[in-house]
C-alpha cells in the first residue's frame, strides 16, 4: 500500500462507480440520515434510489457490516453505533479494518466518510492508517503503479456545514 496517494477533498465530485469505485462508510444512524441527493451523483447510473434504500435496510452492524450496491465497485459499510468506554465515539479502530476489507479495487478510488464534525480528525487518522507508507512485503515495494484514493467527508448532525479548507489542510 506504499504506492497510494491519499487526497482529502471537500468534494470528490460526481463519478460513475464503473470508472471510480466508491466505499461509503459511517455509523448506521448517520448513514440513514444521509439524503439520497447527497450521494446520487457518485452512484448513478449504476445504483438507483431503491437499491440505496435496500442496502441501508439490510445493514446490521454487529460490530460492522458491509453491503455491495453495484458488484464490488460500490460498497456501503456500517460502523458500530454503540461504543464502550475503551474506544472513541468515532469507532476509528473499525474504520481501518473496514477499509482494508471493503475498499473496491482500482487505480482511482473514492471513500465517502459520513460522520459528525467532532469525529473528522479521528476518522481521517484511521483512514490514513489503512495506507501505510512502509510495508515489509517485498512485492508491494516493487509495484510501479500509483493508486489514488480520494476521501470526502459528509457531515451529519449539528454544525453540518461544508468542510473548510483549513480543516482539510490540517487533516
Amino acid at each position: 500500500m506504499a504506492n497510494v496517494r491519499l487526497e482529502f477533498k471537500a468534494s470528490a465530485g460526481d463519478g460513475d462507480p464503473q470508472t471510480r469505485p466508491i466505499l461509503i462508510l459511517g455509523q448506521l444512524p448517520n448513514l440513514q440520515r444521509l439524503p439520497w441527493a447527497e450521494v446520487r451523483g457518485k452512484l448513478q447510473p449504476r445504483v438507483t434510489e431503491e437499491v440505496w434504500k435496500g442496502g441501508l435496510s439490510s445493514l446490521t452492524p454487529n460490530p460492522t457490516d458491509s453491503c455491495p450496491l453495484y458488484l464490488n465497485l460500490a460498497t456501503l459499510a456500517a460502523l458500530p453505533s454503540r461504543v464502550s468506554r475503551h474506544n472513541s465515539p468515532s469507532a476509528a479502530h473499525f474504520i481501518t479494518r473496514l477499509i482494508r476489507n471493503c475498499l473496491p479495487p482500482g487505480a482511482n478510488r473514492c471513500i465517502l466518510m459520513v460522520c459528525e464534525r467532532s469525529e473528522v480528525f479521528a476518522s481521517a487518522c484511521a483512514i490514513a492508517r489503512a495506507f501505510p507508507l512502509f510495508t515489509r512485503r517485498s512485492s508491494a515495494s516493487r509495484r510501479a503503479d500509483k493508486k489514488c484514493v480520494t476521501v470526502e467527508f459528509v457531515l451529519i448532525g449539528q454544525n453540518n456545514g461544508p468542510m473548510e479548507f483549513t480543516t482539510l489542510k490540517v487533516v
